[in-house]
């Protein structure tokens, strides 16, 4: 049994709709199993978020690609964990997925539980577990059809609206970025920005 209805249903802390900040919105798509979404949120996020801080109200949104299916049950361990710990517990998981890619880049033949224990290993050396929300709790629910994979399901079809078919990929101002690359940098994005922003006076 669920320790607590109201916890798996708690409001979600963030939203796809445009920040409310002022700031324009930059949305980072990423699957937890590709390296190229890897090497943009371990290389080159920290220094393109810090860059353009000023300008941009960032958040990253997971996505699974069809042949990447650990990257679903990491994205189903992230959604669990948002619901119960909140988003900042979520973006530390999401950044021990990344650091820990290597775990569950292959599996093999690795049996289901086993992949969830994976992913349960790794929630706790990201530190999301408290007294209520254990690691036993977590491999409980993990699967949990309406809690859990209805809503990480949800969260894919977002990405496939925008026309997310591969990872990295970028979402300004509620529009895909098309010709972007997994190692672009702070410098690489202000080129990119210049010309968005050029092609858009000529319309």
């Amino acid at each position: 049994m669920f320790r607590s209805v109201s916890l798996l249903f708690r409001p979600l802390v963030y939203s796809l709709a445009v920040s409310g900040s002022g700031k324009r919105t930059w949305k980072s798509f990423v699957d937890l199993q590709c390296p190229f979404a890897r090497k943009f949120y371990v290389e080159h996020r920290p220094a393109i978020e810090s860059h353009f801080a000023d300008q941009f109200e960032f958040s990253t949104h997971l996505t699974s690609l069809a042949f990447h299916p650990e990257a679903f049950v990491g994205q189903r361990a992230a959604k669990l964990i948002e619901l119960n710990e909140g988003m900042d517990s979520k973006i530390a998981f999401i950044d021990a997925c990344f650091a820990d890619q290597d775990l569950y880049r292959d599996t093999g033949d690795s049996r289901p539980s086993e992949v969830d224990a994976i992913f349960a290993n790794i929630a706790e050396k990201a530190g999301v577990f408290s007294e209520d929300f254990t690691k036993n709790f977590f491999l409980e629910h993990i699967n949990d059809w309406d809690e859990i994979v209805k809503p990480a399901y949800a969260e894919h079809k977002v990405a496939l609206g925008y026309g997310v078919f591969g990872t990295p990929k970028f979402v300004i101002d509620e529009k895909l970025i098309e010709g972007t690359e997994s190692s672009w940098g702070p410098e690489e994005w202000e080129t990119k920005l210049r010309d968005i922003s050029s092609q858009v006076k000529k319309n």
